[in-house]
């Protein structure tokens, strides 16, 4: 969770009146259990600096995540991004390096011009990573670029931590309110609070027969005001899933 997140490490102390839903860890039966066990931990460098972050294995050789993971104004594209599947303590279900990046296009301009953590930047904030095998035998979570999974119902959004949380744990929140539009496929919900490293996690949906579906990444958060922002999956980030992801 570079840049975006990393620096909300420093209000945390600040903003502990305020109610808001923070994430919790899930404990390993969640983590190991499907499409939960789809999530990893993103260790990644850029320029001089290590970073983690999140993301999900949404195609078998693919992971989605944000793309402020992978690409940044100063130092150029991340390198050594290793996914760590299933991560609970010191183990994890496998590990394997990327060998290709991708990145929304719109998202490298738009960073450049306004700053990373300018809504403009963040409506196009998604990334792609791609590995030379199946990450998880051939397994994926399933996703629907569809917005009215998270503007009501049921949504939770998983991630690593790497900020109260030591990362070695998935962490979860589960707002009692839906997310809401705030510039392009950019969405947010106040009072809603995501911790550093679960940047390009996945928040899933549930459709009305209850089965999940990935359809926003953790792009954003804020404790002053409380809110937790998304780069949801739209029509935009369909097709870049389906022309980019194997």
């Amino acid at each position: 969770m570079k840049r975006i997140l990393s620096s909300l490490a420093l209000l945390a102390g600040l903003a502990t009146t305020r109610a808001a839903d923070y994430p919790q860890p899930t404990g390993a039966t969640m983590a190991r259990t499907f499409p939960y066990s789809m999530i990893g931990q993103l260790l990644f460098t850029n320029g001089p600096s290590d970073f983690s972050g999140s993301g999900t294995i949404i195609r078998p050789n693919s992971v989605l995540t944000a793309a402020h993971n992978l690409w940044d104004a100063d130092s150029g594209f991340s390198t050594d991004l290793l996914f760590r599947r299933s991560l609970y303590g010191a183990t994890d279900l496998s590990e394997q390096f990327a060998s290709r990046i991708y990145v929304l296009a719109g998202y490298r301009e738009n960073a450049r011009r306004y700053d990373a953590e300018d809504l403009r930047a963040f409506s196009y904030d998604m990334g792609a990573l791609l590995f030379a095998r199946p990450v998880a035998g051939g397994s994926f979570a399933g996703w629907w670029a569809n917005p009215a999974l998270l503007t009501g119902g049921y949504t939770i959004a998983l991630g690593y931590g790497a900020e109260k949380h030591s990362g070695d744990d998935l962490l979860s929140v589960a707002p009692a309110t839906g997310y809401v539009a705030t510039f392009g496929g950019f969405y947010e919900n106040g009072g809603l609070y995501f911790e550093s490293g679960m940047s390009g996690g996945p928040v899933f949906g549930r459709d009305p027969e209850g089965r999940l579906y990935v359809a926003g990444v953790v792009v954003a958060s804020s404790l002053d005001p409380v809110a937790g922002g998304i780069r949801i999956l739209n029509s935009t980030a369909a097709t870049f899933i389906r022309r980019y992801m194997k």
